[in-house]
């Protein structure tokens, strides 16, 4: 099965995560992996048998803007807001900062959501909200649960690689149904 991984990133944490996403879809299982930065990706890269988009909720108080896409995201945004997803599996991870930026906590997996639900994607691997702690965010689907994984590598690092393991495990399921 072939994953494209299509990731923004403002500090190199939603690249790394990407890396380390791809290295649990193994070849010997039957799964190829590309990984590439949002404003490097082609119009092929769009199109698998999964698509995993990954962005951070970027803030920059020095500005008053919160939760906003990365300027990756943002310089690109027109292309990704005219993918046709129409019948392709779509899974979404996000990096956030519950403590520090509470109110806004993985608003760019919201933000993604409803470009690939506007554009006819199924979105899998949703994850719930109750083992974290926030105050509001956009990356919720108002049905308790997020729209794909939310990592906080600002205060809880050390879930990230359970946290992946999980949801890779789930999003392996979902393809199946």
């Amino acid at each position: 099965m072939k994953v494209s991984i299509i990731y923004g990133t403002e500090t190199g944490f939603t690249k790394m995560v990407a890396e380390d996403l791809a290295l649990l879809f193994p070849v010997a299982e039957g799964w190829t992996t590309t990984i590439t930065c949002v404003d490097q990706a082609t119009p092929e890269m769009w199109r698998g048998d999964l698509v995993i988009l990954g962005a951070p909720t970027w803030c920059e108080p020095r500005l008053d803007t919160y939760g906003e896409y990365s300027d990756d995201w943002n310089d690109s945004y027109e292309t990704f807001s005219h993918v046709d997803f129409k019948g392709q599996k779509v899974a979404l991870f996000g990096l956030g900062d519950q403590v520090g930026y509470g109110n806004n906590f993985v608003d760019a997996l919201g933000m993604m959501a409803e470009v690939v639900n506007n554009r006819g994607g199924e979105i899998i691997g949703k994850v719930s909200v109750r083992k974290y702690t926030f105050e509001k965010s956009e990356g919720t689907d108002g049905q308790g649960f997020f729209w794909g994984l939310p990592l906080d590598e600002d205060n809880e690092p050390t879930h990230t690689p359970q946290r992946l393991m999980t949801w890779v495990e789930q999003l392996k399921r979902e393809m199946n149904e």
